[in-house]
């Protein structure tokens, strides 16, 4: 497993069961197109991360996705976890942008009051 938290744009489809999955992330200027979602997940951040964020005293939490994804036919496929920031009621819309988000580094994974588009790739399973 190789970690990487670096921020990605995202792109998502809506499921006949009316969820949101990942279709495709941008990562180093490459497309890579989710073939299929292994599974998802919620967790909380670390609480030293989340310590680092003035006037948060619980740990935000993310959705992880696993997913198996490839940029094109030649370099095959890959299983990545993709995580995406869960937005407090009370936090809704502060900082979310519109479209396919990214959005500047605020540390090892996504903050509390992150918009719901910032996205980040969380590491690469061998």
């Amino acid at each position: 497993m190789r970690r990487h938290d670096e921020p990605v744009q995202v792109r998502t489809t809506t499921r006949d069961d009316g969820t949101e999955v990942p279709d495709a992330f941008l990562w180093r200027g490459r497309l890579y197109v989710v073939r299929e979602v292994q599974s998802t997940w919620l967790e909380s951040e670390p609480w030293w991360e989340a310590a680092r964020t003035p006037g948060h005293r619980v740990a935000p939490e993310r959705t992880v996705w696993r997913v198996e994804a490839g940029a094109g036919r030649q370099l095959g496929t890959g299983v990545y976890d993709l995580a995406q920031a869960v937005t407090a009621p009370a936090m809704a819309g502060a900082g979310a942008g519109a479209g396919v988000g990214g959005g500047a580094r605020a540390g090892a994974g996504a903050r509390a009051g992150a918009g719901q588009d910032e996205w980040w790739l969380l590491c690469q399973l061998d």
